[in-house]
């Protein structure tokens, strides 16, 4: 019995030794604020991935530390041109892990870009945790409901639960107060970051005009923030609201 309980103690000890020194190696996961907006960077086995707005970072490693990758972006956008569509990465983290001095050479650079990509850690976790009594869970939010703004706009959102598609219906005040309505029909969160939710904005003519980027609160998924860019006026809108319902929204009306 007391050399189980030693094994069993032992055990405990290597793994607790192990989790500690990957939470100390690890500094690159989490979301940082960029020039080019919100680089969201996640460790997949050996590797890092990441998210920025309308683009993604893939093939991330890690060398002397520097975090090297590909980057791929779409081309509507309302950030830098610089970056290009598709392009190398090289981020360089400062001694206290908490910034980094970022580079990137599109496609038809021959060198690196003289814009430099650099970033300031806003968190350090992918994902919050809810913790019952010594087993910490992880909690994968779901979009589903109603939302609304302080100022009464409102937000309808289904999260279909297939291939990380998201649907909305909004209506939004703009141009001084004029209510405004629009479909998200083909909006969608990355598998490493559920938290993010991105997609294409339609008026009810079914024209595209624009994109919405939203996020939920750092430790409320009941909360979120982001804006809406509109491509006929260049106009970039901040939003952020509270989740009133977790019901299934009549999608019918807005």
């Amino acid at each position: 019995m007391k050399n189980s309980i030693k094994i069993l103690a032992t055990i405990s000890i290597v793994l607790l030794l192990s989790f500690t020194t990957y939470s100390q190696t690890d500094h690159w996961s989490g979301a940082w604020n960029t020039k080019f907006g919100k680089v969201t960077i996640s460790k997949n086995g050996k590797g890092y991935t990441g998210t920025f707005p309308k683009g993604q970072l893939t093939g991330g490693r890690e060398q002397d530390g520097m975090l090297l990758g590909r980057y791929t972006r779409l081309e509507r956008t309302p950030y830098e041109s610089s970056l290009g569509k598709k392009a190398d990465f090289r981020f360089i983290l400062s001694a206290d892990k908490t910034k980094f001095d970022g580079y990137h050479k599109s496609e038809t650079d021959t060198k690196w870009g003289s814009q430099n990509w650099n970033g300031v850690k806003i968190w350090g976790s992918v994902m919050p945790v809810i913790v019952t009594p010594n087993i910490p869970i992880a909690v994968t939010p779901t979009w589903t409901g109603t939302w609304e703004t302080k100022t009464g706009e409102r937000f309808k959102i289904i999260d279909t639960g297939v291939n990380n598609k998201v649907i909305a219906k909004i209506s939004i005040k703009r141009n001084g107060g004029t209510v405004k309505y629009y479909d998200i029909a083909n909006g969608f969160f990355r598998d490493n970051n559920p938290r993010l939710f991105e997609g294409t904005t339609f008026n009810k003519n079914g024209i595209d005009v624009g994109f919405i980027t939203i996020e939920y609160g750092l430790l409320d998924f009941n909360d979120f923030t982001g804006y809406m860019w509109f491509g006929l006026d260049d106009s970039k809108y901040n939003i952020s609201a509270h989740r009133t319902s977790t019901a299934k929204p009549n999608m019918n009306t807005y």
